[in-house]
């Protein structure tokens, strides 16, 4: 999904996307219930993508990019119960959720790229979970030498149930946001 970083007037053709200092590829999945207001912050520590940029029409660059699924890494600031962490961890992992043993890699490869003016870019292109894809479009602003990005995800549209717990009084949202700080490099 770090596709979206991509479209500043930069010479070089192929830029490579990695984590680096000061970026991040971040998932925020809100609950319901009782923890209503709430919302775990899950971050990939591991990616890799590729940019083929063509900076005299943008509209015709390439991205992709590969996520592994066991990186996440849960950056919660607060904890509903002692363990609790690690519980949420071991059920994103399994097959309820990511099943990162049977599907290692979360892809995106951009279709379309769009500038929309002053470093704003609309990217769009098949995300696949779980080994489902699903169109999603992304919206890109270029600061400086980074690009954020955001875009919202149903879960249920990649065959994944939103878990709950405490016999459903504990629920998490449907939809998630993905937001990504980034900084393609040669």
């Amino acid at each position: 999904m770090t596709a979206f970083l991509v479209l500043s007037l930069l010479t070089a053709a192929n830029l490579r996307i990695a984590p680096a200092e000061g970026t991040r590829f971040a998932l925020e999945v809100e609950k319901t219930g009782l923890l209503s207001g709430k919302k775990h912050l899950i971050l990939f520590e591991k990616y890799s993508g590729k940019l083929d940029y063509d900076p005299a029409a943008p509209e015709r660059s390439q991205l992709t990019l590969d996520i592994e699924a066991r990186s996440a890494v849960i950056k919660d600031d607060w904890s509903p119960a002692k363990g609790s962490l690690e519980k949420i961890y071991t059920e994103m992992q399994t097959s309820s959720v990511l099943d990162s043993a049977k599907y290692p890699k979360i892809t995106f490869a951009s279709e379309r790229i769009t500038p929309k003016g002053a470093g704003t870019f609309e990217v769009t292109g098949p995300l696949t979970i779980r080994n489902v894809t699903k169109p999603v479009t992304v919206q890109v602003t270029q600061k400086g030498d980074l690009y954020e990005g955001t875009a919202i995800v149903k879960l249920s549209d990649y065959k994944i149930k939103a878990p709950k717990a405490a016999l459903g009084a504990i629920g998490t949202k449907d939809e998630m946001k993905v937001s990504f700080t980034l900084k393609p490099g040669a």
